[in-house]
Order: structure tokens, then sequence, then C-alpha cells
């Protein structure tokens, strides 16, 4: 578990506008070259394909209003990313492409019926030997990841909080913690200012501050957490 806090982690590779779309095969390629450990997400197809892909949508990286959970893979690998020359890679490929050469955290997208997609997904896994950790805001992907692969790292994501939640934020956090066990925490950056960090370090898990755009956000989760998930800067 020391490598969460040993590289920076370069939210989506290391992208760069248009030129070097967000998880692209490029993006993780230049994450490599400046040893960050990679950040990425995955989504699952209509022919039950892992991609990485941050959006249940292609609107905003690709501008087809078409859900991913619709289309197979066979017409997604066409899509240029950013009207760029680069496409949506499979998962396995991202993999093979880093062959352990820097750590890898996978945020599993999944808001529907557990099992099916980790299972695919476990069974990837099983086949990777480098350093690597699943995360999720769902603690059902936890806890499943938990009972059928527990050495796997497993961490769990809060914060974007819904307005149903923002004014039980604390006790949401809390029995999310504890009922899904997670090996440690991935904490928007928005949440520094409050007693989430507190609470992670009285239950001993560390903390990754995501999203660290700028020098200023940089210092200051340097200060509060263990780790940073940052993009459009270099640490």
């Amino acid at each position: 578990m020391d490598w969460l806090t040993q590289h920076h982690i370069a939210h989506r590779g290391l992208h760069e506008g248009f030129s070097i779309p967000e998880n692209s095969l490029l993006s993780f390629q230049k994450a490599i070259n400046n040893n960050f450990a990679i950040a990425l997400e995955i989504r699952i197809t209509k022919d039950k394909q892992i991609i990485v892909f941050r959006d249940k949508t292609l609107l905003r990286v690709c501008a087809i209003n078409k859900k991913i959970s619709t289309l197979p893979y066979s017409k997604i690998k066409k899509i240029p990313l950013y009207n760029s020359n680069h496409t949506i890679p499979l998962l396995k490929d991202v993999l093979n492409l880093v062959n352990d050469q820097v750590p890898i955290i996978i945020e599993v997208k999944n808001y529907s019926e557990v099992g099916l997609f980790e299972t695919i997904l476990m069974n990837q896994l099983d086949q990777y030997k480098g350093r690597i950790a699943i995360c999720s805001s769902n603690i059902e992907v936890i806890k499943w990841f938990k009972e059928y692969r527990p050495h796997i790292l497993r961490g769990f994501i809060y914060g974007d909080l819904h307005k149903s939640n923002i004014r039980f934020y604390k006790t949401v956090f809390l029995y999310s913690l504890l009922s899904s066990a997670p090996d440690f925490i991935s904490l928007d950056y928005k949440l520094l200012n409050t007693l989430l960090p507190k609470i992670c370090r009285l239950f001993n898990k560390q903390v990754l501050c995501w999203t660290v755009n700028n020098k200023k956000k940089m210092k200051k989760a340097k200060q509060l957490t263990h780790n940073i998930i940052f993009e459009n800067i270099k640490p």
C-alpha cells in the first residue's frame, strides 16, 4: 500500500487539451514517461467490453450524444477523442501498455446492479501482475471486491455531493466508511476544510485528494492528505 503515497497520481493520464486527450493511450504513456501513477475511470459497453472513459455519454469528449451502455465497442473504437487521432481504449490495452511501469488506480463507474461488471473486471485484473487499486463512489462495488478479491486495494471516493445529502454529508460519509471498510479514501478537494480528513486519520485511512489543478490547491492538499490526484499542473 506504500505506493499510494510514493507516486503523484495523474488524473486520466498526463493529458493536455485536445492534443493529448484525457484517458487516451498517449496520456498514459506521458504519465509513464514522467513516473506518475495513473488514475483512470472505466465503464462497460453494450457488448460487455470494459473501456477507459469517464462520462456516461460521449457528448463532452466526442460530441456525440449517445450513452456508452447503448453502444458496442466495435462502434465506440471508431470514434475520435476531441476530433483527434486518438480513440477510446479498452482497459486491457491500457494494462498491456502500463505493464507495472507505474501504479494504476481504477475507478469503477457502475451505478447499476453490482456483479457482472465487477466479475469481468476481476478476470482481467487476475491476469495483471502490477500494482493496482480499485475505487468507486458506489460502496456496493467496494464491498463486492472485499468479498471476492480482498487482496486488491479498495478505495472509497467521496465528493460531488448531491443536494439531498449535503446537509448530512458527515453521516453519509461515516456510514459509507464503516459499511464498506475501504483501504483508503479518495476525497474531493472541496471537503478538505471539513472534519472528514480528521475522521480518516481517526480510522487510520490514507487519503488521496482530487482533483488538484493549481499550485495553491497542491500546497494545501499535501499538508492535509497523503497524496494528490492532479491534472493541468506538474507536481
